[in-house]
């Protein structure tokens, strides 16, 4: 039995077009939109020096109202500018996440048939990917435009992509080949995608102080899009016009969710090795666990399963931010505080 998908093309690429990241003010603050008053004030204060990368990308695809109000809050000494920064990238991260969770969900909806052929070769899954993207570009291109609110909502929800086509509930046992596009897996080493605890609870303070992050989540859904679309056309080799810039201020010792590493000498078993799929399953999951010392599922993100690996003293929420609605009843059932703090973070799409 073997394991189809897509492999890294990096190496047979021209080099990719340099990274996109926002214009450099020639302020010591950053500017939003040219000409806005409140951008020129936003240049001014304690928040503009702080904002870079992520963070700015994120800041400007606000509006003039929510900036400000972020402004104001660095300026009234309520929260710090870098706070800010970090809560913001933390933000256009999960806005990828949550894309790139939809657009998996939407790609096998529209394509399940392929995963049903063994004949499907490596550029199948490659155009089924672009005919995606591309359906996705057009609908948040409705999303984005003038129209009536039912027109909206069923843009949006086409976008979210929630309902599964019955084909994928089919049995796949008896194929000699398991057909899985490898582009979508969650690659938790990746900056653009794993945010840091030091983010997340950025983001929590923001939220202690009135930020409504569902807006702000609204209004980095297009970014996050495009963003998606940009890495996974990376991934499976596929044109790209930009490529999305690295956190340059992400430590994998804070990270949210730990890399998997394997043992010394160690290496993941192969699908070829095992003509029964659920003998590969065991041994899989044996090395799995015996990459890391403890390893849970804490919860979904983005339409994946998000694996925690403990460590002391690691996603302790702190004690003074609220505790997230969602997930209010889970604490006091006793559940883990992680598997809440993962939950309050999680973007609603």
């Amino acid at each position: 039995m073997t394991v189809s998908g897509v492999a890294s093309t990096a190496s047979s690429l021209p080099p990719p077009p340099p990274p996109r990241s926002p214009a450099t003010p020639a302020s010591p603050g950053a500017t939003a939109a040219s000409g806005s008053a409140a951008s020129d004030r936003v240049a001014l204060s304690g928040l503009g020096g702080a904002l870079r990368g992520d963070g700015l990308t994120a800041f400007d695809a606000l509006s003039d109202a929510q900036r400000q109000q972020l402004a104001d809050l660095v300026d009234s000494g309520k929260i710090s500018g870098e706070t800010v920064n970090d809560a913001l990238t933390q933000r256009l991260k999960q806005a990828r996440v949550s894309a790139m969770g939809a657009t998996q969900r939407m790609y096998n909806n529209d394509h399940a048939d392929l995963f049903f052929d063994e004949a499907t070769s490596v550029d199948d899954l490659r155009g089924a990917l672009s005919q995606t993207l591309a359906r996705r570009s057009s609908l948040m291109d409705k999303l984005t435009a003038v129209m009536g609110e039912d027109e909206r909502a069923a843009a949006s929800n086409d976008l979210a992509a929630r309902t599964m086509n019955p084909l994928l509930a089919k049995d796949r046992m008896g194929m000699s080949r398991y057909i899985m596009p490898g582009f979508f897996s969650m690659d938790f080493s990746d900056s653009r995608l794993n945010s840091t605890k030091k983010q997340g609870d950025a983001t929590y303070s923001l939220k202690a102080l009135g930020v409504d992050l569902d807006a702000i989540d609204k209004a980095l859904r297009k970014t996050g899009e495009e963003d998606a679309a940009a890495i996974l056309s990376e991934r499976a080799g596929l044109p790209v016009s930009r490529t999305v810039a690295a956190d340059q201020d992400y430590s994998v010792d804070d990270a949210l969710v730990k890399p998997l590493s394997a043992p010394p000498g160690a290496s993941p078993p192969d699908a070829r090795d095992y003509p029964n799929p659920l003998d590969y399953g065991r041994k899989l999951r044996e090395f799995l666990q015996a990459s890391v010392a403890n390893m849970r599922k804490v919860g979904e993100l983005g339409g994946h399963t998000v694996y925690q690996i403990d460590r002391p003293d690691h996603i302790q929420r702190p004690q003074d931010l609220p505790t997230p609605s969602s997930a209010g009843a889970a604490i006091a059932l006793g559940e883990p505080v992680d598997r809440a703090y993962m939950a309050g973070l999680a973007t609603r799409y």
